[in-house]
């Protein structure tokens, strides 16, 4: 996306990795690296609230993985959740969908072990699987 708007814009795009481009374009320091993680984040937001409607994800929508951890603060700043409830007409029930950012950095792991100590409490169907709960 980065080298597409600079191309797009005739400007250079001095840098060449995604957590270059992030810490310019969250420190507003690179006008073309704010451009793509707006762009970024719209898309994100797109996505997320078309897969919230399909599912009806009352419960919310959660975000994971490294790059959500990274640019909370681009989240927040609105263009996501704007594209997010752009749902017409169903922007009011988008208004009701909560989204979260898991931001602990072994969150998967935890969810595991929940599920080890405990698998009765996750419903997971283990008839005809190689693997017994």
């Amino acid at each position: 996306v980065y080298r597409a708007v600079a191309k797009a814009d005739g400007k250079p795009s001095p840098f060449t990795t995604p957590a270059e481009i992030t810490a310019a374009a969250l420190a507003r320091t690179d006008p073309v690296a704010q451009e793509a993680l707006e762009i970024f984040v719209t898309c994100l937001g797109r996505t997320a609230g078309d897969l919230a409607l399909v599912f009806m994800s009352r419960g919310g929508v959660f975000l994971t993985g490294g790059i959500a951890q990274k640019i909370v603060p681009a989240l927040k700043q609105g263009n996501f959740r704007a594209a997010f409830e752009d749902k017409a007409p169903h922007s009011e029930l988008m208004r009701t969908m909560p989204v979260y950012v898991i931001t602990h950095p072994l969150a998967a792991l935890l969810g595991l072990a929940a599920y080890a100590r405990n698998p009765s409490l996750f419903g997971v169907q283990t008839a005809g699987r190689r693997w017994q709960a």
